[in-house]
């Protein structure tokens, strides 16, 4: 085989395991086997000639990052991409396991610390039992707290205060 042949052969490599680590996950061992064709590759090329040499570099310094912006901009774009990586899906009150109508009609509710809020624990509120989350500090067991908002799946409450009577 002639020198042109082995290093278009050793550029197509280097292009097919940059490639195939789009399709096949191998923790990035494809990449690196890809890079140490390409280097080879320029390598052989600065062998031939040196001007040959700095056009195989100066392609590969243009090349590479304009295809690892393709790959991030683009790619998930295609159609191949998209069934590659599709979207995230949208959760709903009923994939997470929280009634989110139920829990914002709970807001301004009073109720009573089951057990201590450090900072979460146990609410009842009118025989109901509900995951909360103490907003400040911690609210210890049998006292009096209102809900004040929701925080993930778990209903945010303060600890009530005392009115005092003079």
């Amino acid at each position: 085989m002639s020198e042109i042949a082995i290093i278009t052969a050793l550029f197509a490599v280097a292009v097919v395991l940059l490639l195939a680590e789009i399709f096949i996950p191998s923790h990035g061992i494809l990449t690196v086997a890809g890079l140490a064709f390409l280097i080879i590759a320029v390598v052989k090329t600065f062998q031939i000639g040196t001007n040959a040499g700095v056009v195989a570099t100066l392609a590969c310094v243009v090349f590479l990052p304009t295809a690892a912006v393709i790959a991030v901009k683009v790619w998930p774009h295609t159609p191949l991409g998209r069934l590659i990586s599709p979207d995230n899906p949208v959760l709903t009150s009923r994939d997470v396991g929280v009634d989110v109508e139920t829990m914002e009609s709970m807001i301004g509710c009073v109720g009573r610390s089951i057990s201590p809020l450090r900072p979460s624990g146990i609410c009842d509120f009118d025989g109901r039992r509900f995951p909360c989350v103490a907003e400040m500090g911690m609210i210890g067991p049998d006292v009096e707290v209102q809900v004040v908002g929701i925080k993930g799946s778990n209903l945010a409450v303060i600890a009530r205060k005392e009115s005092v009577t003079v």
